[in-house]
């Protein structure tokens, strides 16, 4: 007999629509390694929010947070030029994006 809690029941706190439960950290992982294969793409913001939406059912809200994990800011991610892919920081997010892969082999 395991002697595992029984689990809660989602609640809708006051001035929250829907209700909130905190994912593992391996599900985080995956959402900011999937934000990071997105980026590396060229993906704007808009098709970011968009994706992250219909794979997970995360806010937008959320996902600037893992955006900002991802790009190392604390700022909004400002709307994807076609200089994107010029950008230096191109090696750091292929970094990011084999450290979540080998975490989701784990």
């Amino acid at each position: 007999m395991a002697n595992s809690k029984p689990a809660k029941p989602p609640v809708v706190r006051r001035g929250q629509k829907r209700f909130y439960v905190k994912g593992s950290q391996a599900q985080i992982d995956q959402r900011r390694g999937f934000v990071a294969r997105m980026l590396d793409t060229g993906a704007t913001k808009t098709e970011i929010h968009s994706a992250v939406r219909q794979r997970f059912n995360i806010e937008w809200r959320q996902t600037d947070r893992y955006i900002a994990f991802v790009t190392s800011t604390n700022t909004r991610l400002p709307r994807a030029r076609v200089e994107y892919r010029q950008n230096p920081q191109d090696d750091y997010y292929r970094e990011l994006i084999k450290m979540y892969q080998d975490a989701a082999k784990r």
